[in-house]
């Protein structure tokens, strides 16, 4: 594709759109993703977090009361790595299902902002990128003056609701003294519950403007001007003048054809200028007559000269010139009401025939 001259006025078309994708160059949002990750956690350790708790208390309870049933015994190397490796598992079984979802649903985030992009050209090295003069490019004011903006607003929002948070625990905190240790915990829970859940939406509620940004920027990017737009439709749809040659070129090769096909014809019925529909038809092989060839005007006069010239007789009769060349196309047999019109005239030339016989 030509680079092309001119302003970039024109929307990005859809194949370069596409070569962008194949680049890796997409719209994204980061901040998205995260947020989607984070409500996916959270509600996932709503869900899951009742039974997870109840686990690590009873593992908690077991490893104390192995504590104090061998308080006086030396504990054997192999028995302390077999304790481990069960606190290990227990908590991995634990985590993974909350890992899994928020990674899950940040990979779906991902995927639902481009679709499913596996961009090969974006592994390839590429050695301006590490060019300082291309690095401090980068650090104008439309990329990373954009980032710092976004980034102080989302950690600005997030230490909001978190100081807000702490606060209302610190309030809480005289209360909790008279408080059973579980009903403890369900209020520090609750808290964290509703800070995660805030700071979810507001995370999420960023992520959806920055998409937006950077949806305008790529597409501002990717603009085109009106002579790259004219070069990749001649590239995609064809050369006009090429493909016009080739229109003309097969046009006169049917022409071609059917004045060649008239020399098989039964007989020609004319206007007797404006049109000419050459019939065939064999007794016994053929259920009805067939166009061979048919035309108007020039076309027409065409037809005439080639069935004078092989003797194809030529009949004038108008009504049925315009009804064959109105609802018959070439290859075809004729409409079935023209049958009576068309076998009237057959009839005729059999009998002149016969009387010249």
């Amino acid at each position: 594709m030509s680079s092309g001259g001119g302003e970039k006025t024109e929307k990005p078309s859809a194949k370069r759109l596409k070569e962008a994708g194949e680049r890796g160059q997409v719209a994204r949002s980061r901040d998205l993703a995260a947020a989607a990750a984070l409500v996916a956690g959270t509600m996932a350790m709503a869900w899951l977090g009742p039974g997870a708790l109840h686990s690590l208390t009873d593992r908690l309870a077991m490893g104390l009361r192995f504590m104090g049933d061998n308080a006086k015994t030396d504990v054997a190397s192999g028995t302390m790595t077999a304790l481990v490796w069960a606190d290990g598992v227990l908590f991995a079984v634990i985590v993974a299902p909350l890992a899994l979802t928020a990674a899950g649903m940040a990979v779906a985030a991902q995927v639902a902002q481009h679709g499913l992009v596996f961009a090969k050209d974006a592994l390839e090295i590429k050695w301006d990128r590490l060019s300082p003069s291309n690095g401090l490019k980068r650090l104008g004011w439309t990329q990373a003056g954009f980032e710092l903006v976004r980034s102080t607003v989302a950690v600005t929002v997030v230490a909001v609701l978190g100081y807000r948070a702490i606060t209302a625990l610190f309030d809480e905190a005289p209360l909790l003294t008279g408080m059973a240790p579980g009903q403890s915990a369900a209020s520090a829970w609750n808290h964290i519950w509703g800070f995660l859940w805030r700071a979810g939406l507001a995370m999420a509620t960023l992520g959806v403007f920055d998409y937006g940004m950077q949806r305008y920027k790529l597409m501002q990017q990717l603009k085109m001007s009106k002579q790259e737009v004219k070069d990749e439709a001649k590239l995609s749809e064809g050369n006009p003048e090429i493909k016009n040659r080739v229109r003309r070129i097969l046009f006169e090769m049917s022409r071609r054809r059917m004045l060649s096909a008239v020399k098989t014809a039964s007989v020609v019925i004319t206007n007797p200028t404006h049109y000419a529909i050459a019939l065939e038809y064999k007794r016994g092989e053929m259920a009805a007559p067939r166009v061979v060839a048919k035309g108007k005007d020039a076309m027409a006069l065409k037809i005439r000269a080639a069935a004078r010239e092989h003797s194809v007789p030529i009949m004038e009769n108008p009504p049925l010139a315009r009804a064959l060349h109105a609802n018959a196309e070439v290859g075809d047999y004729i409409p079935p009401d023209l049958f009576g019109a068309v076998a009237e005239v057959l009839a005729y030339l059999v009998r002149i025939k016969q009387l010249i016989l």
